[in-house]
């Protein structure tokens, strides 16, 4: 019995330990969510993994309460922390249904239409038409266009469609009259932002659509050896300081707009990092506002991955935010309604 005693107390001390150390990666991530620093840029992917620390504190918490063992004032005192900041995983605000809505803005990276059949299903591109025209935008914005594909957005009345590479780029449909378009070039990228003003009743609105540099990492194929976490490192490290560039020079070309401001991106990055923070200081997030539960935009398979946005004014009232399930692409639709 004795011998037994002394393990389980061995085991709760062990646990305490991976308790503690994981409470450190919570305020590492919270750390990393609010400065910017080129030497932290290799560590940044753990925002990535904020859900899984968040998850496993939760799991520490129940475990120290059913044993009414003190210990769990640890894990309390984190998520009361991370909650008083507004740094969650989960959204505890109840979607309300508004009737007056009259002005919808959905944003949606296609993946090309699956022109590279990632998905084994030849119809996307038609499906996809289909489902635009059920939901009936007044304005879409999508990321990763394929010039294959115009037909899929052929019922806009007008569009603003820019091409990064021969048959790739961004296009914004809307039936609203566009009276002023633009593109925002960002240095040594591929990347890059567009815009379009458009009437809305009588006021002028510029809507953003905006894709920011991605991890171009291909998770399957990292093993647990030496190489593949240089491999990991290296490319998060590219795509965290290309993202911080990018975030500059479009906070910067959002700030010159003379008209109130709405932004669909693809930041690929989550609500934990520190280029969806400095977005937030400035101009509110639509699902923050009138979204509901994990808010997963990306169908990854292990985590909760939140990571396509639709940012407006603090003049702007959005009624109400939705994420589709329908699975056209690795993305899902989402939509904000004013």
């Amino acid at each position: 019995m004795k011998k037994l005693n002394i393990t389980n107390l061995w085991f709760e001390k062990a646990l305490f330990f991976f308790n503690t150390v994981n409470t450190i990666f919570l305020f590492l991530c919270f750390i990393l969510c609010f400065f910017y620093n080129a030497l932290l840029s290799s560590i940044s992917f753990l925002t990535f993994l904020f859900p899984l620390f968040y998850l496993i504190n939760f799991v520490f918490l129940i475990y120290w309460i059913l044993k009414l063992d003190f210990r769990f004032l640890l894990s309390l005192l984190v998520f009361a922390f991370l909650q008083i900041n507004s740094f969650s995983i989960f959204n505890f605000k109840k979607e309300i249904k508004e009737n007056n809505q009259n002005f919808h803005v959905m944003s949606f990276n296609a993946r090309l239409f699956n022109h590279y059949k990632w998905i084994d299903n030849e119809n996307i591109p038609s499906e996809i038409k289909r489902f635009f025209s059920f939901e009936n935008p007044d304005l879409i914005a999508i990321q990763e266009y394929h010039r294959d594909y115009q037909s899929v957005t052929s019922d806009f009345k007008y569009k603003y469609v820019y091409f990064s590479g021969s048959n790739s780029g961004k296009s914004i449909h809307t039936n609203k009259e566009i009276v002023g378009r633009g593109v925002v070039d960002f240095e040594n990228s591929d990347s890059n932002a567009i815009f379009v003003d458009i009437v809305h009743k009588n006021d002028t609105i510029r809507v953003f659509n905006a894709h920011f540099e991605s991890f171009k990492l291909n998770v399957p194929t990292l093993k647990a050896d030496i190489y593949s976490l240089k491999t990991f490192l290296t490319k998060t490290k590219i795509a965290y300081e290309a993202q911080e560039k990018q975030l500059n020079t479009l906070i910067n070309q959002m700030g010159k707009s003379p008209y109130d401001v709405i932004l669909a991106i693809d930041l690929n990055n989550t609500p934990n990092s520190y280029v969806y923070r400095k977005i937030k200081n400035k101009y509110d997030d639509v699902f923050d506002l009138k979204g509901s539960g994990f808010g997963s935009t990306y169908n990854f398979n292990y985590l909760p991955l939140r990571i396509d946005y639709i940012f407006v004014s603090k003049s702007i009232f959005p009624k109400k935010f939705k994420i589709y399930k329908d699975r056209f692409s690795d993305h899902r639709p989402i939509s904000a309604f004013f």
